[in-house]
């Protein structure tokens, strides 16, 4: 597999218009490891260009969509990623549809969605290689690197128990309390 293509993108350097409008896959690492919370557990992390590996995605349509606008700059309810590191710092989940409040959809309150962005902002590099088939690598990528904070398509025991334990926090309701 030939990584060589990734290009960085630092959202707290980089302007987002760099970010292309195609399809591809990013991964995402983080600068100081120690600054992700593990909740007690010891993970295991492979290194990407010197840096710790967290998480990797696509996107089939947009990935300046995907990365600037979801992960960066929306809510919980819109990024994986943004619910699964504001669940580790320990925010508590809200409906993110007033009217329907038990659609399964979550956000955190505002404050907490501005820290959050702040600390993705001063934390993590995003890696991107636009290409028209994302989804083949993505399991590529999955299974060579066992990004602690993929969940799903992630069979490896390494890390198992800090990914259950996630998925558990993510599944909190405690508006239903």
């Amino acid at each position: 597999m030939d990584l060589s293509g990734f290009l960085p993108f630092n959202p707290l350097t980089d302007s987002g218009s760099i970010i292309p409008e195609r399809p591809g896959n990013y991964i995402v690492t983080i600068q100081d490891i120690n600054a992700l919370p593990t909740l007690g557990h010891s993970i295991v992390t492979q290194e990407f260009r010197g840096q710790a590996i967290i998480y990797t995605g696509i996107t089939q349509k947009n990935l300046y969509r995907r990365i600037w606008k979801n992960h960066i700059g929306s809510h919980a309810g819109s990024s994986t990623l943004r619910l699964t590191l504001g669940c580790l710092f320990g925010y508590t989940l809200i409906p993110r549809d007033k009217r329907v409040p038990n659609n399964g959809h979550v956000r955190f309150n505002t404050a907490d969605e501005r820290e959050l962005r702040a600390w993705m902002k001063e934390n993590l590099i995003f890696y991107i290689l636009p290409n028209d088939a994302p989804k083949e690598l993505e399991s590529e990528l999955i299974v060579k690197f066992n990004p602690p904070l993929n969940l799903s398509e992630n069979e490896n025991p390494v890390n198992q128990e800090f990914r259950s334990h996630i998925t558990y926090l993510r599944g909190q309701k405690p508006w239903q309390g």
